[in-house]
């Protein structure tokens, strides 16, 4: 098995005492995966992102990201090799200007300025938003946010890439610009999304949270073109399967 590859065992999570959002659950993803996770609202989903990159802790079971068991003591480590888009891009940007956003991690590394420049000009041609390095973050579309967010995110070099809803937010020519920076990502890719026409356009496999378990895994074409169950999660054909 290559290096990059996440190892998830009888992993079990809970919201309180009453609350166990996962049960159990084991997977392993591996270099060349593109995995999108689907469920209904509350399956899940972005809890599990966030355990596998250490932003939640309290489970039982096991991850380890290139062998790296997830731990409090481990989570730097663990974070050189992942890079986790928020949901929210306002959860990911703090500073006045999308250079600084972007600039940010490279130069937390201590990484020389000529190097960091190179990086967050490349970043940035990568998700199309070339001459936005002054603008004002606070100025930004929903849509540019996401953008700069997954480029903050590319700036670092990731093995390993993990979105969550990433298509939230983006206009049609954006959205296709996404499609475009995933496919070009050759190491393993991870992201949940309610829009399943980008799941199609972006996975090789699809995980189905359900009532705490993977309820599917395996090969997009199968699961979402399976109206029965697709609604028994609470979930609905792909849009581009129900045109006439």
């Amino acid at each position: 098995m290559s290096h990059i590859h996440i190892e998830v065992k009888d992993l079990s999570f809970s919201y309180g005492q009453d609350r166990k959002i996962l049960d159990r659950i084991s997977f392993t993803a591996r270099e060349k995966d593109a995995i999108g996770i689907i469920g209904a609202n509350g399956a899940g989903k972005s809890t599990l992102l966030k355990l596998l990159v250490g932003l939640l802790d309290g489970f039982e079971g096991s991850i380890r990201v290139e062998e790296i068991p997830v731990e409090k003591r481990t989570l730097q480590r663990v974070r050189e090799k992942i890079g986790y888009v928020f949901q929210d891009a306002d959860n990911q940007l703090f500073s006045v200007n999308v250079y600084d956003d972007v600039a940010f991690g490279p130069r937390n590394y201590g990484l020389p300025e000529e190097e960091v420049d190179r990086r967050v000009r490349k970043a940035l041609a990568r998700v199309h938003l070339e001459g936005f390095d002054e603008k004002p973050v606070h100025r930004l579309s929903g849509g540019e946010k996401k953008l700069v967010s997954i480029a903050t995110i590319l700036s670092m070099t990731p093995d390993i890439l993990l979105m969550d809803e990433p298509s939230a937010a983006l206009d049609p020519r954006n959205r296709r610009n996404l499609i475009r920076i995933l496919g070009e990502f050759d190491h393993l890719k991870i992201l949940t999304s309610h829009d399943l026409d980008f799941i199609w356009d972006t996975c090789s496999r699809v995980l189905v949270l359900h009532q705490g378990g993977i309820l599917y895994d395996g090969d997009p074409d199968t699961i979402l073109r399976d109206e029965k169950t697709l609604a028994m999660v609470g979930l609905e054909l792909p849009l581009s399967l129900t045109v006439r």
